[in-house]
């Protein structure tokens, strides 16, 4: 099986948020069964013995013999409960998956904490050896401009564009105008790569260095510590991304 084009993809996310959830549309069924066929070389393993990082927002006071003392938070919290866990970029609400990264400054930009807030830091160790699907390593990068305009046409192109966008879209950051809509294309492949038997899925993350591993069975990776990071500075960086407009009686102003 071939993918269409590039925008296979596009068409996945537009039905399932949409026009079907559950019982999904011809073109969705084909995406699918064509990103099934890729899968085998996209699988990445992750050994037991590797060290992730996990942050949560907060700490815990510990009373130590009268005194209180800043301690980051227990395993039990820092380990998601499918109670109260809600919707996120990999699982919907109850249903718990254990977000990791292998950098720790990312794992805490991950949390988006705000100057002078308090982070519980964990580091977890990997309990046996896991099979993930890497979103990331393609030949090259896309630009969206570049998807409109020039097109992949090979197949081998394609299919990268379209793990490309994969990877865009579980590592584009979660923001407070999210919807739970918008998690549904990428609940819908965790769904899928969990249901073909792998353990995980990892991407690269749009708010630092390294990668983020989304990890299906919460004791797959163990808590061996805990400690408690404060935020000093916060630092923003902007570029152009899209084509700019401009009104027609200004089209010749230099200003």
């Amino acid at each position: 099986m071939e993918f269409k084009s590039h925008n296979d993809f596009d068409i996945f996310q537009r039905d399932v948020r949409f026009e079907r959830r559950y019982v999904h549309t011809t073109p969705v069924v084909e995406f699918l069964a064509t990103l099934k066929t890729t899968l085998p070389e996209r699988t990445r393993s992750l050994s037991k013995g590797t060290l992730l990082f996990r942050a949560q927002i907060g700490y815990d006071e510990v009373d130590v013999e009268g005194d209180v003392i800043i301690a980051g938070f227990s395993e039990q919290r820092m380990k998601p409960n499918r109670e109260f866990c809600g919707e996120g970029r990999a699982n919907p609400r109850g249903i718990a998956y254990l977000y990791l990264s292998n950098h720790l400054d990312t794992c805490m930009a991950e949390m988006r904490p705000q100057r002078g807030e308090m982070l519980s830091v964990a580091q977890f160790k990997v309990q046996r050896n896991l099979q993930l699907v890497d979103c990331y390593s393609v030949a090259r990068e896309f630009g969206n401009i570049e998807l409109i305009f020039s097109p992949p046409t090979t197949q081998e192109e394609i299919g990268n564009a379209i793990w490309w966008q994969i990877n865009q879209a579980f590592s584009r950051p979660v923001s407070r105008g999210d919807t739970s809509s918008d998690y549904i294309p990428t609940q819908i492949l965790v769904e899928f790569f969990r249901h073909h038997g792998f353990d995980g899925v990892c991407f690269k993350s749009g708010l630092g260095e390294g990668h983020n591993f989304v990890l299906f069975d919460l004791a797959s990776a163990e808590l061996i510590n805990c400690g408690v990071y404060g935020v000093n500075a916060v630092k923003y960086e902007f570029e152009e991304c899209a084509n700019r407009y401009y009104k027609k009686r200004h089209l010749d102003d230099d200003s």
